[in-house]
């Protein structure tokens, strides 16, 4: 089964989300070959905000985590992300997720969209 067949993006937005402007320009994104945009939280003026990496989301001390992720690795935030479904179509992410799913009890987002991808969206500040 495909997701969302007829679609080729999706905007996703945590139910947190306040809108307060038009978001038609995120369609235009060209995400470079990468399933998903998202604002990277690991460069910018709010120090506690904009310095989360993957160290502060898992245990390293886990082998499968240790000898498949870096723990310097940027992360990014979840609550606002653009998917290409053309190019997820052409991946395994959701066999990915479902074995991070069985594998170990931690954020599955991450690491099944781990190198998939982008620093596409700017964060705005209203």
């Amino acid at each position: 089964m495909q997701l969302f067949p007829s679609l080729n993006k999706v905007v996703f937005l945590d139910d947190d989300v306040v809108v307060q402007h038009d978001l038609s320009p995120l369609w235009d994104i060209d995400l470079a070959g990468k399933v998903n945009g998202a604002v990277e939280t690991c460069r910018g003026g709010d120090s506690w905000v904009m310095s989360k990496r993957f160290r502060n989301y898992f245990n390293f001390s886990h082998p499968l985590i240790a000898n498949n992720f870096d723990p310097s690795e940027c992360a990014w935030a979840y609550g606002m992300n653009i998917f290409d479904l053309n190019v997820w179509r052409k991946t395994t992410i959701k066999d990915k997720y479902h074995h991070w799913v069985k594998e170990v009890t931690i954020d599955t987002f991450f690491l099944s969209f781990y190198s998939k991808t982008g620093e596409h969206i700017q964060l705005l500040e209203v």
